[in-house]
């Protein structure tokens, strides 16, 4: 009996170390891509898969995917800390009827950051076939849930939802997100922010977002800087701040809002809007206030508005 029991829990250990070594072996800190790829490859550089979804199962947390061509590689959730650089060709998500990119990481002891990065990437929500006009796609990047602790889009082209191009909707505080040297183009809205629990902290940089309702819709809890971006033929606002249950604050710098229904729309009494070297420039209104607080700095453009809506209070060029 003694024999027998040794027998079966040295076979245990045996198969506890296969188990794991496969499950090891399952995951790389890199992982790649192709057009011509398959998905029941390791995704490995020379036998990469076809998906990002297939890919993403095969990279540890914290790792990266990488785009060997520019091919088509689908919607994608993400679940983890990832980052996902599309290359040289920038890689390809077409998402009609769905989103494009899904971002909801759980809180997880062993992935402390959270953290999404993607990069070099064009997410289309392209139309029906025969509907032109029609974008079936929902959102380019919906982040929900706990989300992304820490999200960044970088060098990116998302064009044709429905509802928005990046849409942040948090359950936790302290988030935080970048968007730098990102094109947003003909969506519901550019960029939608808000959280039910404290607040998150936003930073863009170079963004160029055109054809949609609102260009950046910020809402409960957001602290937001937008600079050396550009804002046009927007039907409702070019940015839109509106805090009803609790506080926003905006620093906009060295931006131009042009040919939008309202240059800058802002509500509720904790809503702080601060501006310096910014044009505002042949729209229907050039700025709304109901409530909010509109600082200038002295050193903005105001021109061609058809009506020059809420003042700001000028403090002097700094």
């Amino acid at each position: 009996m003694t024999i027998r029991r040794m027998t079966l829990y040295v076979l245990s250990i045996a198969v506890l170390v296969l188990t794991t070594t496969s499950l090891a072996n399952a995951q790389a800190t890199r992982t790649w891509v192709s057009g011509v790829g398959d998905d029941a490859n390791p995704c490995s550089r020379t036998a990469p898969c076809k998906t990002f979804a297939g890919a993403i199962s095969k990279t540890f947390i914290n790792g990266e995917i990488d785009c060997l061509d520019p091919g088509g590689f689908s919607a994608v959730t993400i679940t983890k800390s990832i980052t996902i650089d599309g290359g040289s060709g920038f890689g390809s998500i077409l998402a009609s009827g769905t989103n494009g990119i899904n971002v909801n990481i759980p809180i997880n002891a062993n992935d402390p950051n959270r953290r999404a990065t993607l990069r070099r990437l064009s997410i289309n929500g392209a139309g029906a076939s025969g509907s032109v006009g029609t974008n079936t796609g929902l959102r380019g990047i919906n982040v929900s849930g706990n989300g992304a602790h820490q999200l960044n889009v970088e060098n990116c082209y998302i064009q044709n939802f429905s509802t928005a191009g990046i849409d942040i909707a948090l359950a936790e505080t302290n988030g935080s997100m970048t968007v730098r040297d990102t094109n947003i183009s003909n969506t519901g809205i550019g960029i939608q922010i808000n959280t039910t629990t404290g607040f998150v902290v936003g930073a863009f940089e170079r963004v160029r977002i055109d054809h949609m309702t609102t260009g950046l819709n910020s809402k409960d809890g957001a602290f937001l800087t937008v600079r050396d971006s550009f804002f046009h033929t927007c039907t409702v606002a070019g940015i839109a701040v509106v805090a009803p249950g609790n506080f926003n604050g905006l620093f906009v710098e060295s931006t131009a809002l042009f040919s939008v229904n309202t240059g800058i729309a802002a509500g509720g009494p904790g809503t702080k809007v601060d501006i310096s070297n910014t044009s505002i420039l042949q729209n229907t209104t050039a700025a709304s206030s109901t409530g909010a607080t509109l600082t200038s700095h002295g050193n903005n453009q105001f021109s061609g508005n058809t009506n020059a809506g809420s003042a700001f209070t000028v403090i002097g060029q700094q």
